[in-house]
């Protein structure tokens, strides 16, 4: 899908292509997510965990606020060993870091407006957590003014709203990081989020009866121009017209009508299409296709894992984990 690496790509990633090799086998497996399923509490996950790559980050965890920051180090180390010291492109360096810089704004923009100061920030971001306090002075300039675009505003925004503007403002930079990586496979991905995002956006907005006007206003752009073109039709359709209308874009690929209509279905779906896009790169002989997909594998891993774990420690019985879990799962 991704072609050839060149000589220059061998290269450049040949150290980090050997690196994967190793560890990808080492991935957790189904086996070991149903067994973390099934055992009655922290102790017993802890048990099942300890001979994986992240057992030694969650020796001491005992609350989930303990496996929230063990996940984390474990990310932050792997970042460490294939985005810093492995020596990729700045641009590859960026894209993955990007969405946890403006995780981190989200949460800062979100505490301003209640007059708060934010707190617990990811550390995986490119910028430390102090950058985020006061006026944000020491914030690039795009993300400082997302920081303050409503200290002036006479009314609190609503919350959609300042969702959506963070939103567009990170799949913009997303894409642009991709666009300079020149790794095909990035272009393709950040374009599948920016579709995913949007048809999100679509199914959201047609259940709560928005109007078209604000849907397309929240339309991010640098995806397909057909399904971003739904939005001026969304008045009164009907969830299997909707489905209907996204599928007749080929934007999502291998998309089912039935993952259209729900939300939850729809997010099952669409962590399968990047899996499966995660899947082909991996498969590459070198270059940067196998080194990304395996870095992008670990954080979805850190993802299932914060699920299973933390979702069982907040109270939720073994079937509604699993039921979260289900196709989500290599």
């Amino acid at each position: 899908m991704y072609g050839m690496p060149g000589i220059r790509d061998d290269i450049r990633y040949g150290y980090a292509v050997g690196r994967v090799r190793v560890l990808g086998s080492r991935m957790l497996s189904r086996a070991t997510f149903e067994r973390l399923l099934d055992a009655p509490d922290l102790r017993e996950q802890k048990r099942v965990l300890a001979e994986t790559h992240v057992g030694r980050y969650l020796e001491g965890a005992e609350t989930a606020a303990d496996v929230e920051q063990a996940l984390a180090a474990s990310l932050t180390d792997l970042y460490d060993e294939f985005l810093l010291r492995a020596g990729l492109p700045d641009a590859v360096v960026t894209f993955f870091r990007l969405p946890h810089d403006y995780g981190n704004l989200r949460a800062a923009l979100k505490a301003r407006l209640l007059g708060m100061e934010a707190s617990e920030l990811s550390p995986l971001g490119s910028l430390p957590a102090d950058a985020y306090s006061g006026d944000g002075a020491s914030l690039p300039e795009e993300l400082r003014g997302l920081l303050t675009m409503y200290d002036e505003a006479e009314e609190a925004p609503a919350l959609d709203d300042v969702e959506a503007g963070i939103d567009r403002a990170m799949f913009g930079a997303l894409a642009a990081a991709a666009k300079a990586s020149k790794v095909p496979f990035l272009r393709e991905l950040a374009t599948l989020r920016i579709d995913l995002a949007n048809a999100r956006l679509l199914i959201r907005a047609r259940a709560k009866g928005l109007r078209p006007a604000a849907v397309g206003a929240r339309i991010i752009p640098g995806g397909s121009k057909k399904l971003a073109a739904i939005a001026d039709d969304l008045s009164g359709m009907a969830a299997a017209d909707l489905a209907d209308a996204i599928l007749k874009t080929r934007a999502l690929g291998r998309a089912h009508e039935a993952d259209l209509v729900d939300v939850e279905r729809f997010d099952m779906m669409a962590d399968s299409l990047v899996a499966e896009r995660m899947l082909a790169a991996r498969r590459a002989p070198g270059g940067a296709e196998p080194v990304l997909a395996y870095v992008l594998g670990r954080e979805a891993e850190t993802m299932l894992l914060r699920t299973a774990v933390v979702g069982r420690l907040a109270g939720l019985d073994r079937e509604s984990v699993r039921a979260r879990l289900k196709e989500r799962i290599a």
